[in-house]
């Protein structure tokens, strides 16, 4: 894996603290470090943002920029028409599509949580969470 394309899922984890933030803090470090290349979506931000930024929307606004500075940022507008074949073809949430759309428009590994919904997808998923934590 040389560039990951970040999913909303791993970075409120990470923010929160929750189990598997470990893993997600190893890809973060490896992507600050020039190790990795990294995406987020506008999107992506979007959800991370009014998530994290349920207590704190001051210290959620700084993450988020934390992320859009470690990262390449590719807008909505970039992947809008591939975010909704996405949606269409694999009945995925919104965010998650316009995660795909990335992946697949950098030729990337989608980074995510361990839910069902990457099953049997045509980009290459990491998941954090690989044993359900």
């Amino acid at each position: 894996m040389d560039h990951v394309v970040f999913d909303a899922e791993p970075l409120i984890a990470y923010y929160w603290d929750e189990p598997g933030s470990d893993a997600v803090e190893a890809i973060i470090d490896r992507v600050e470090d020039g190790q990795l290349k990294g995406s987020v979506n506008t999107v992506t931000c979007t959800e991370v943002r009014y998530v994290c930024g349920r207590d704190d929307p001051q210290t959620a606004q700084a993450y988020v920029t934390r992320i859009r500075n470690w990262c390449d940022v590719v807008t909505a507008e970039d992947v809008w028409e591939s975010a909704a074949d996405y949606k269409r073809d694999y009945n995925v949430a919104l965010g998650d599509a316009f995660t795909l759309a990335t992946a697949a428009m950098k030729e990337a590994t989608a980074y995510t949580g361990a839910d069902d919904d990457f099953d049997d997808v045509d980009v290459t998923v990491k998941r954090f969470r690989e044993d359900g934590v």
